[in-house]
C-alpha cells in the first residue's frame, strides 16, 4: 500500500511539473539584462552565461512585474514573479511568487514560491535521474535539516539539506 501511495504522489508531482503556468501575454518593460555566471551585470550577450527579460502580466489590480530568463542558446533558464530586480548584481535580485527554473535542455530543475524575497512553501527540485526531491521552507529558512527524495521506483528517503542548497541557486 505505502509503494503505491508513493508512486501515486510522484506521478502527481510529475503531471504538475507540466502543467505549470508559464509566463505568457506578457508586455516586455525594459531593455534586455545580462548577466554573466557569476551573475554581475555585463554589457552584451558575447560576455554572458544568460539574459532577463522584464515584463508586465495582466491589467490593472491583477497586474504584475514577471521574468523571464534565458540561456546564451535561447532555452528558457526562469520564470516567475519579481518585486525587485539588481541590474548590477543578480543575485540582489528578489522574487516574489511562483518561481521555475529549467536545465539547459529545457526540463524543470526546481519549482517554488517566494514571498517577500524569502522561500515560502514546498520547494521540488527534479532530478536527472526522474527522482523528485522536496524541501519545505518557512520565511526563507528550511524547516527542516533534510528534504525528502521520492525515486522511480516509489522508494523515498531524507537526505541532508546541504546536498541540494547548489541545484536551488
Amino acid at each position: 500500500m505505502r509503494k503505491i501511495v508513493l508512486i501515486s504522489v510522484m506521478a502527481l508531482m510529475t503531471v504538475a511539473s507540466y502543467g505549470r503556468k508559464h509566463v505568457e501575454n506578457a508586455t516586455v518593460v525594459a531593455d534586455t539584462i545580462y548577466y554573466a555566471e557569476n551573475m554581475t551585470n555585463v554589457a552584451n550577450k558575447s560576455q554572458a552565461s544568460y539574459y532577463r527579460l522584464l515584463m508586465t502580466e495582466g491589467t490593472g489590480l491583477q497586474k504584475r512585474d514577471v521574468f523571464q530568463d534565458f540561456y546564451v542558446n535561447g532555452n528558457l533558464k526562469a520564470e516567475g514573479g519579481y518585486s525587485f530586480i539588481d541590474l548590477g548584481n543578480d543575485k540582489n535580485t528578489q522574487f516574489d511568487g511562483d518561481i521555475t527554473t529549467y536545465y539547459v535542455n529545457g526540463k524543470e530543475k526546481w519549482h517554488g514560491t517566494f514571498k517577500n524575497g524569502k522561500r515560502n512553501g514546498y520547494f521540488t527540485l527534479m532530478m536527472r535521474d526522474g527522482s523528485v526531491a522536496v524541501a519545505e521552507y518557512e520565511n526563507g529558512v528550511s524547516k527542516h535539516d533534510y528534504f525528502t527524495v521520492t525515486r522511480t521506483d516509489g522508494t523515498m528517503e531524507k537526505r541532508p539539506l546541504s546536498e541540494i542548497k547548489s541545484f536551488l541557486q
